[in-house]
């Protein structure tokens, strides 16, 4: 008896851990990463710091300044092809001179994509 309770109460713990093992396992959350640099398309070496960027489509929208190497970074839920917008104004008050820049950029699972924008007049 105590050995037929033995093999029972050793299956039922192989069987409890496995279970637990099973449904405990929680998958990855799916990153879709995009990098964004801005330069002048009349001095590819120059980075623009403080353009906007809009990155877009339909509901979807993320905007921000690029930093200091004239990146802006963003993280999305979901696998889309989305339109990027940079702009800046580099005129006075009163006498506005706007620079911008369109491209596209398709989102993969996992992977960080990165876009190069060059902006002009």
């Amino acid at each position: 008896m105590k050995k037929l309770l033995f093999k029972n109460a050793f299956i039922l713990a192989l069987v409890a851990f496995a279970a637990i093992m099973t449904f405990s396992c929680t998958k990855d959350k799916d990153e879709y990463k995009v990098v964004v640099t801005v330069k002048y398309l009349s001095d590819t070496l120059l980075y623009v710091k403080g353009a906007d960027v809009v990155i877009e489509k339909n509901d979807i929208r993320v905007e921000g300044l690029s930093d200091d190497a004239g990146q802006f970074m963003a993280n999305f839920d979901n696998e889309a092809i989305l339109n990027i917008n940079a702009t800046i104004d580099t005129g006075s008050v009163g006498n506005p001179h706007m620079f911008y820049g369109l491209s596209t950029v398709r989102l993969v699972k996992n992977k960080t994509v990165y876009r190069t924008i060059f902006i002009n007049p």
